[in-house]
């Protein structure tokens, strides 16, 4: 408010001192709450700035927990895959077998069924891919001179087949 203002409308110079300075603590005033209020909103982003921090913070600490977690993951497979083919080793499982029947046994392990008991089942199911059992076939085919059915070995069938066909 200007002096000049309450001049123009007569007023004594007292009244129009009073009411200057009473003006003029109400401005203090109002300009000390504005400045405690600037203060107040600098804190706050303050705070919130520290709070981003802290969540870049946490964002990362989860990103290298997750990293840690997969390399935990990938050593516990790894040492499953160890133990099952220490297991295999002494289960007299053929070499050229020795994968795919690791893969089945393992694919049959849950909660419930352990490495060695899958193996023990798988063994007995499936028989023909362990040492100590030979199965061996044999293929019948009528024979090219008798006719009749006989056991021949694919080497003695091929020599027959030729025979036959250079005497023709």
């Amino acid at each position: 408010m200007k002096r000049e203002f309450l001049e123009g409308l007569n007023l004594e110079k007292e009244v129009i001192d009073k009411i200057m300075v009473e003006y003029g603590k109400q401005i203090t005033a109002e300009q000390e709450k504005k400045s405690s209020l600037e203060n107040e909103i600098t804190g706050y982003k303050t705070e919130i700035e520290n709070y981003k921090n802290q969540i870049n913070d946490l964002n990362q600490t989860i990103e290298n927990n997750n990293k840690s977690l997969e390399n935990l993951q990938n050593l516990t497979n790894e040492n499953n895959d160890l133990k099952a083919e220490i297991q295999m080793s002494g289960s007299k499982v053929k070499s050229e077998f020795l994968k795919f029947v690791k893969n089945e046994v393992m694919s049959k392990v849950n909660d419930d069924t352990d490495f060695t008991t899958a193996l023990e089942d798988y063994k007995k199911e499936n028989p023909q891919y362990f040492g100590d059992t030979v199965v061996k076939k044999v293929q019948t085919s009528p024979s090219l001179n008798t006719g009749e059915n006989a056991p021949h070995s694919t080497n003695e069938i091929m020599n027959d087949i030729l025979r036959g066909a250079l005497n023709n």
